[in-house]
């Protein structure tokens, strides 16, 4: 195998292994949103400041999502 060929098989293994640890820090800001706007509290008493610095992240983790699975989309393209 050639060695751009091989760059190219471990950019794609990387890019695919960050996709996964965004995919499990999104689904861990989920279950922490679902937990922080529980709807039996007192809107009152909810923590809006630790919500909105959880929002905000899932926020930014979706769009590194988007564009890492764009990088991964292309990559893939290359191989075929």
């Amino acid at each position: 195998m050639n060695p751009e060929r091989l760059q190219l098989k471990g950019l794609l293994a990387e890019n695919k292994k960050k996709f996964r640890t965004l995919d499990t820090e999104s689904s861990g800001l989920i279950l922490i949103i679902r937990s922080l706007l529980n709807p039996y509290e007192d809107v009152l008493k909810l923590d809006m400041e630790k919500i909105s610095v959880s929002v905000n992240r899932l926020y930014e983790v979706q769009n590194e999502m988007k564009e890492t699975a764009e990088k991964i989309k292309k990559l893939e393209a290359e191989f075929d």
